[in-house]
């Protein structure tokens, strides 16, 4: 009997082994990370910014995020990779950061539901109504794709999923999979910061406003507190003078000069210049020609003039000259124009229009990097003027195929029909927008006829701390598109013949303020792309009970049959059940 048992013994003994080994692994490992990620986009792996951010947590940060339940492939997916972010987050500082999925729909009492519908609306999210299809019969469903931070009693809304006007498809669910650690990691930073920079738009001299820079207002209100901010000629608008201090004090980081259309008076460029000096940074969008699609479309055709503003020399001190010209460019966005009648009715047909340039960046400059091409509208080019102090970066130029219009510019529909041999023009691509940083010497040096005494008492500087300019050729190029019919507007780069956002204009400005801010984290962190691997819907309908026996019943029938065949071969082999020795 005590030899019959013995090898039970031990077959019992090495499974308690064995037991107590693999226990003692999982033991010893639970105390180092081990991660690895193998996807060929890195989509697992944070980067350094946001690893910064997570780890510098002094408190605890609070994410509930509105896009649980039973949701469509494409919005299972951004949840699916909106959880994978936050576990990934939670490596880096699992006491400091946790988060919470609620399915918003999940509430049977239709008021109670309503009512969470219009709080999460003051939050600051928005709903996106989604068409759902399940065996042949079409649905609809209410779905909040966003997230709430919150932190110290602060909370900060972010929308997970950006669309705007169409339901959401792959591509757009492809994008906001693209920008989820940007959003996020955006939204915490926001959360916690403790003072944000400060970004004024000025008005008073024409310039662009109301519902036409809402959106790029809207973009850069998530990072920084944007105001709007009138001259009149006082001095303390954009500074102030300091007790015992030798310069003024900046009351804003970054300015914005969006499309101004009347002069400057010398004592408003005299601010603005001096606001430079005192270390400021300025984003120019300005039009140097008298040019309007809308006009153009009223009279066929129209004369673009110089506009005189009276920032030429302020400019030139700065290192750039706007020319008074227009470009033509053989890369170009359409226009619908009528041709020919057809019959009885005028023919509408989308043509190119060459006075709208589509440029594409060509350099690897962080504002510009992994953007889409940018749309402009009668724009004109810039020189550079050499200064030892100042370093210029082009950052977008036109095509090869382009021709510069000088002054005045005769504007007609007519040129979709011309043959104007751009692609024959051996003039090299024309810049449109260029960065200027180092150290800037005043407009007004050598030129204020005043009492030393006076000029310090109002703290001038002729020499200016390090600082940067980026000036922009065309106004038009920051200005969303409006509806005034509905009193909405479109996202900034929408194209209305395509039906969606085609154009990289807003991530081309966004980046061009977090550069000027010296928030370069935030531009490495949105260039990131990850590829979607997206199902055929169509195929999914057509072949539905195919694919569900493929992926349910067909691994447990080759389980049952690969469990057969073992058995049956032991069986040959072994001759039977073992019997028992005596």
């Amino acid at each position: 009997m005590r030899a019959q048992g013995s090898p039970r013994l031990n077959d019992l003994l090495q499974l308690v082994v064995g037991i107590g080994c693999v226990l003692l692994v999982v033991f010893i490992t639970s105390f180092a990370r081990l991660r690895a990620d193998l996807t060929s986009e890195q989509r697992y792996t944070l980067t350094p910014a946001t690893v910064s951010l997570i780890e510098g947590l002094d408190d605890m940060v609070f994410v509930k995020v509105y896009l649980d339940g039973d949701l469509p492939a494409d919005l299972r997916q951004l949840s699916n990779s909106t959880r994978d972010l936050l576990d990934e987050m939670r490596v880096h500082n699992p006491d400091r950061l946790q988060y919470e999925f609620v399915d918003p729909n999940a509430e049977p009492n239709e008021k109670a539901r309503a009512d969470g519908y219009t709080q999460l609306q003051q939050a600051g999210l928005q709903y996106t109504s989604v068409r759902t299809r399940s065996k042949g019969a079409q649905g609809e469903l209410i779905v909040w794709p966003g997230a709430l931070v919150e932190y110290r009693g602060r909370t900060v809304p972010v929308q997970l999923l950006k669309n705007q006007v169409r339901e959401a498809d792959a591509g757009m669910v492809n994008g906001s999979i693209n920008n989820l650690e940007y959003e996020i990691g955006s939204a915490i930073r926001n959360a916690t910061a403790q003072q944000r920079p400060r970004v004024a738009f000025l008005q008073g001299h024409g310039e662009a406003g109301g519902m036409r820079v809402n959106d790029i207002v809207k973009a850069l209100g998530e990072q920084y507190d944007v105001t709007r901010v009138r001259l009149d000629g006082r001095l303390d608008v954009l500074s102030t003078a300091q007790d015992q201090a030798a310069f003024r004090q900046n009351n804003f980081e970054a300015l914005v000069v969006v499309k101004p259309d009347s002069a400057f008076t010398q004592k408003d460029a005299y601010i603005l210049d001096q606001f430079l000096m005192n270390g400021g940074r300025i984003l120019w969008v300005v039009d140097p020609m008298n040019a309007h699609l809308d006009s153009l479309r009223a009279k066929q055709y129209s004369m673009a003039t110089p506009l005189e503003l009276g920032i030429d020399e302020l400019l030139f001190a700065q290192g750039v000259r706007l020319n008074k010209d227009l470009l033509l460019d053989k890369q170009c966005a359409p226009i619908q124009i009528y041709t020919t009648p057809y019959g009885d009715q005028p023919k509408l047909e989308t043509l190119p229009f060459p006075f709208q340039p589509v440029v594409i960046p060509r350099t690897n400059h962080p504002i510009v990097s992994n953007i889409d091409p940018v749309q402009l509208r009668f724009a004109s080019s810039i020189d550079t003027i050499g200064t030892d102090s100042l370093r210029h970066t082009i950052l977008l130029t036109t095509s090869p195929y382009t021709r510069a219009m000088r002054s005045p510019v005769r504007i007609s529909l007519a040129v979709v029909d011309l043959d104007l041999k751009l692609d024959r023009n051996s003039s090299p691509e024309r810049p449109v927008a260029v960065l200027v940083e180092g150290k800037f010497r005043s407009a007004f040096a050598d030129r204020l006829v005043m009492a030393d005494t006076t000029l310090r008492a109002i703290g001038h500087r002729e020499e200016g701390r390090r600082s940067a300019v980026l000036v922009v050729s065309d106004g038009d190029a920051i200005l969303n598109a409006v509806d005034p019919a509905k009193g909405m507007y479109y996202t900034l780069g929408w194209d209305r013949y395509m039906g969606g956002k085609v154009y990289g204009n807003r991530e081309f400005f966004i980046n061009a303020m977090n550069y000027l801010l010296k928030d370069g984290d935030l531009i490495g962190t949105r260039s990131r792309t990850i590829s979607l691997r997206k199902l055929d819907v169509e195929r999914v309908e057509q072949d539905r009970t195919g694919l569900q026996f493929a992926n349910v019943a067909l691994p447990i029938v080759l389980s049952v049959i690969a469990g057969g065949a073992f058995t049956l071969m032991r069986r040959r082999r072994f001759g039977g059940p073992l019997k028992e020795q005596a």
